[in-house]
């Protein structure tokens, strides 16, 4: 599995996670209870992370973070397209939390600050 950390101006986190494999569910579980997610999401997610042309965000808004996994894809731009669209749920969580409304100035350059992140880690 491939992961990323990002830290999004000392305001929130994000977990990124591709590439998993069987073996990688154990910590991806880790991840998802230590987030507070139940049982029956958490089976959810990890048969989500194994398939094909699929994601899936978990938020915590009170530990401020979020957990972003991205499946495999069956080509390079699906695989973006999901990503994403996993950033867009990122996105409205932090915006949620600190009541940024959505469709503002704020909000899209928080997404673009998150797909930069990305680009640049991924790069």
């Amino acid at each position: 599995m491939t992961k990323h950390y990002i830290d999004i101006v000392k305001k929130w986190a994000v977990i990124l996670a591709y590439d998993v494999e069987v073996t990688d569910l154990d910590e991806l579980s880790s991840w998802l209870d230590a987030l507070g997610c139940g049982r029956k999401d958490l089976e959810k997610a990890c048969r989500i992370a194994l398939g094909t042309n699929n994601g899936f965000t978990y938020t915590n808004p009170d530990l401020m973070m979020s957990l972003v996994v991205i499946s495999d894809a069956s080509d390079e731009a699906q695989w973006w397209d999901t990503l994403v669209h996993e950033i867009d749920h990122v996105q409205s969580a932090i915006c949620s939390y600190y009541d940024v409304p959505l469709g503002s100035e704020a909000a899209a350059w928080t997404q673009g600050y998150i797909m930069r992140q990305v680009v640049n880690l991924i790069d």
